[in-house]
């Protein structure tokens, strides 16, 4: 029996992660397994690749990853970055969100919500009341925001609960799914009844972790998170090909086939993990499964962009010690959040330079994401001045766009993500990961690779 192949459409983490466990644990295969994986931009990484520029290090999406995962501790170890992996600065540990016009941190502990400025009085009042309040109905697929509202209160839910929507998925928490994104949110009142006994029982048990998920260290790599995806692009077995746009999918009775723009004839596979994001992901699927090419239609993944900007560390003495600020809606700001990168990691910057990011777009305000460059500049500047103090010009600039950035875990999510694993069941040798199911973290995404990995390496040992 000759090589199995397998084909890997996307090359960001996900499908890299993949295309790295398959090559690896499919060498005790028959005639052993080859893997292709096809990326239509001209380098790895998808959305997270670290730019390496004029001395700074630019994160081009996710800044970090928390090392509180098994599965992705082992896939680091494999890919060869374990002496390579970082810590956050303990500075980072302080957040920020701005309120009244400035920036406000974020207290460690929630009894200290009533000197933090965030609140107002019944606002405090209405949080400590939380644990008196009683349990939602599990069958309701609520809403991130009336799930905050409901146990916290309305002010809480606006700023405190919305501005951390927006700093993980660039989202309205007024239309996103609170068991689809925040999870742990929902099994918390499940199990306990209630956010803050939950956390106090998980502190007890040492369990750590807050109510959004469980504890782990903030890290990184040393050449930023991009050091990953480019490592597992180059694990043996692995042919990765850039500059490839997949056009079509097709399962016949041999197998499936991949077609790629360009090329005289499909390329042939025994299995199929698509890896990219949910628009052309949903194309693909569109004869193979029309019901869940369907579902895939209806995820909303809205624009951002990414203006990082280094100062004269000597003109950044007004700025807040942290890892950044989140900015709720009514601040008469358009940013989403601010990323303080060299207070977070080491080596962010040059001697004697402070790197900066600001984010805009998302879900909230898709326009600002289209700004021209010098409009978005312009704007970036005007509310760091606010937010973080910096009056002064920047000595360096970059403008990441990404049209479709983070995918919108809304109301119904789960119909989705149930049409889409029905389509894999009923073809055989489909696999999917990517972020546009099951979690938009860095490190949720890899774990997806990891699990389609063994789910096709699972499929082509069924077929010896």
């Amino acid at each position: 029996m000759g090589a199995r192949r397998v084909v890997v459409v996307g090359a960001g983490v996900s499908g890299l992660a993949a295309a790295h466990c398959i090559a690896r644990d499919g060498v005790e295969l028959p005639g052993g397994v080859e893997v292709l994986v096809l990326e239509r931009a001209a380098e790895v990484g998808g959305k997270a690749r670290t730019l390496h520029d004029g001395g700074f290090r630019i994160e081009t999406g996710p800044t970090s990853f928390l090392d509180n995962s098994e599965v992705f501790r082992r896939l680091v170890d494999s890919a060869g970055l374990t002496s390579t992996q970082i810590t956050a600065d303990p500075a980072a540990k302080r957040r920020y969100v701005v309120q009244g016009g400035r920036p406000r941190e974020v207290p460690a502990h929630p009894m200290k919500l009533a000197t933090s400025g965030l609140l107002g009085p019944l606002g405090v009042l209405r949080v400590a009341a939380e644990p008196l309040i009683r349990r939602g109905d599990p069958a309701v697929d609520e809403s991130v925001w009336d799930f905050a509202r409901r146990r916290l209160g309305a002010q809480a839910a606006d700023r405190l609960i919305a501005p951390m929507v927006l700093g993980v998925h660039a989202g309205d928490a007024k239309r996103l799914s609170l068991r689809s994104a925040f999870p742990r949110l929902a099994a918390l009142e499940a199990e306990h009844g209630s956010l803050i006994r939950g956390a106090i029982a998980r502190r007890r048990s040492g369990a750590g972790g807050g109510p959004t998920g469980p504890s782990g260290a903030v890290s990184s790599f040393r050449d930023g998170l991009g050091a990953l995806p480019a490592a597992l692009a180059d694990t043996p077995g692995v042919t990765v090909r850039c500059g490839a746009s997949v056009e079509q999918l097709a399962r016949g009775e041999a197998g499936w086939g991949v077609r790629v723009a360009g090329d005289p004839e499909p390329i042939p596979a025994d299995a199929v993990v698509l890896a990219c994001d949910a628009a052309p992901m949903g194309a693909l699927l569109r004869h193979v499964d029309p019901a869940a090419s369907d579902a895939l239609a209806g995820l909303y993944t809205p624009p951002v962009s990414v203006v990082a900007l280094g100062f004269r560390q000597e003109d950044c003495a007004a700025m807040p010690v942290g890892f950044g600020a989140l900015v709720p809606r009514g601040q008469d700001l358009r940013l989403l959040g601010t990323l303080w990168d060299s207070q977070i990691f080491r080596g962010r910057s040059p001697d004697g330079a402070v790197l900066v990011r600001a984010l805009y777009g998302g879900a909230v305000d898709p326009d600002a994401a289209g700004l021209d460059d010098q409009a978005l500049l312009r704007l970036a500047r005007d509310e760091l001045r606010v937010v973080a103090g910096l009056e002064a010009p920047p000595v360096h600039v970059r403008i990441v766009r990404w049209p479709q950035a983070i995918p919108q875990y809304e109301i119904g999510h789960q119909r989705r993500v149930d049409a889409v694993l029905a389509a894999c069941r009923r073809n055989p040798g489909l696999l999917v990961a990517g972020n546009a199911l099951h979690g938009v973290a860095f490190g949720s995404a890899a774990e997806a690779g990891v699990r389609a990995a063994g789910g096709a390496l699972s499929y082509l040992r069924g077929g010896e």
